[in-house]
């Protein structure tokens, strides 16, 4: 558990002030120890002297000076002078980490003072910053849990000094008692054992080898990406109104810990009739046979008596999609609405294509290509300026140029021209790979005694351009043998 103290409240502005009002005056006003300079107060203000006064501008003053992280808060008065406004910015500075202190950190040498600093970001001489402490407790706090302390407690205090702005930052943990979770129980399960459900979760039982794997222990954040787990593994098995009612922790015994989980399994719901509306270009049955990408093929598979799952109707729907874009058709769009019928445990799956038009190569741009020649990679390029924007040819392309061990990574993007909108840009990014070996050895033989070796291989050598001779995608190998 974490308690934390709320933060600053807004800037305020106050006072009816005549809009053409020009500023005669600007005032930087310090509530305790200034932090900050003038100069660079002054270089984050937006109101100039002689400039109508304007609320809006004074807004952004204050958003501007809360965001350079010197103050804890910032407020903006103005009062009517002879010949415009008077404008006082008042900062109140956050004050600067002087001391961090830590309570009732106990539990053996594991949580030392000087263990847990260097968990935490806050550091002394720094100013204040409660999300950065905020932080800190999380990670004390996952420090306890690790070592087996379920029940610790993070709490933090900031005792600051107004008048010299300074700060200690204190922080009190409670560790409660060591526990070992001696069994996870899933109550109403049914369709899956227990032995199945506890394979999910990374939070495990203690075991005779615990003291190996450090198994038995309960920390708040993998056992929620435990609970995610297993939402997502009922759904991904078609029960798709799965939930957990309830969670009920046990101490049976001293240091011991039993986990009760209440399940609600629901049905598992298949897939029913499969439609699709607004499909002028292809048949429903073009697209249900789908396209071959290379030598994948990309075709929907969640199709009438399947089980249904969340992530197959995302796959089905990408599927969709790239069936149009392998057909140039890059703006089309794919929607589905699903129909549950719970007397016969069915979803109806009703697909929505808006198809768009036709899509043209306008022109292929190469990038970050520091070595290599552009004319290296674009004959490895499937598709050319002026051809139908296909993306099993761009798929291809990406294949060819990671194929050539040229490149540390590949990437495509297709780009838009706002002027033209039937015709894009691709973006072939390229990373530059190391391609040259230096090859050293040693051996020994009963005709040559000792011999050594050494050699120099590049698998991107260019002839004609020096001085490193690199770029032409060309492969060179030079040996050397002295004996």
């Amino acid at each position: 558990m974490l308690l934390l103290s709320s933060g600053p409240v807004r800037g305020q502005i106050a006072g009816p002030i005549p809009k053409a009002s020009p500023v005669q005056k600007i005032t930087l006003q310090h509530v305790g120890q200034a932090t900050a300079s003038d100069a660079l107060i002054r270089a984050n203000i937006r109101l100039r002297l002689g400039d109508p006064y304007s609320r809006k501008a004074s807004d952004d003053d204050i958003h501007n000076l809360r965001n350079t992280g010197f103050f804890e808060n910032v407020y903006v008065t103005e009062k009517q002078v002879a010949g415009g406004v008077e404008v006082t910015y008042t900062l109140v500075s956050k004050p600067v980490v002087i001391e961090i202190l830590f309570e009732g950190n106990t539990g053996g040498r594991k949580f030392r003072e000087s263990k847990l600093r260097k968990k935490i970001r806050s550091r002394t001489g720094e100013t204040l910053s409660r999300p950065r402490i905020f932080s800190d407790t999380r990670a004390i706090l996952k420090e306890y849990q690790k070592g087996g302390y379920h029940q610790a407690r993070v709490e933090y205090e900031v005792r600051h000094d107004e008048a010299l702005g300074q700060a200690t930052v204190v922080f009190q943990v409670d560790p409660g008692r060591k526990v070992k979770i001696d069994d996870i129980v899933f109550e109403n399960a049914v369709a899956f054992s227990q032995r199945e459900l506890r394979k999910v979760f990374k939070t495990r039982r203690r075991w005779w080898m615990s003291w190996l794997t450090g198994s038995g222990k309960f920390e708040t954040d993998q056992w929620d990406e435990d609970l995610e787990m297993l939402t997502q593994f009922y759904q991904d098995e078609g029960y798709i109104d799965f939930k957990v009612r309830e969670i009920k922790f046990g101490y049976p015994k001293e240091g011991r810990m039993v986990i009760r989980l209440d399940l609600y399994e629901g049905y598992r719901y298949q897939v029913g009739n499969v439609t699709f509306e607004g499909n002028t270009l292809f048949t429903e049955d073009q697209i249900r046979r789908g396209v071959q990408v290379l030598e994948r093929p990309v075709a929907p598979f969640m199709l009438e008596g399947a089980i249904f799952t969340p992530t197959g109707l995302n796959e089905d729907r990408d599927a969709i999609r790239d069936y149009y874009e392998a057909y140039g058709y890059l703006d089309t769009i794919v929607r589905v609405t699903k129909v549950p019928n719970t007397d016969e445990g069915t979803i109806d799956l009703v697909y929505s294509v808006k198809e768009g038009e036709i899509s043209y190569v306008e022109k292929v741009e190469i990038r970050g290509n520091t070595r290599t020649r552009d004319k290296v990679i674009r004959r490895e390029l499937a598709i050319s300026p002026g051809e139908v924007f296909d993306m099993v040819s761009v798929e291809l392309s990406k294949r060819r140029l990671e194929g050539t061990g040229l490149f540390e990574s590949v990437d495509t993007q297709v780009e838009k021209i706002p002027e033209l909108p039937n015709r894009r840009n691709l973006i072939v990014g390229v990373e530059e790979g190391r391609t040259g070996h230096l090859i050293m050895g040693f051996g020994y033989s009963s005709i040559e005694a000792m011999f050594a070796q050494a050699g120099y291989v590049q698998g991107n050598f260019d002839l004609f351009n020096p001085p490193f001779f690199t770029g032409g995608g060309q492969k060179f190998r030079l040996q050397i043998t002295a004996g």
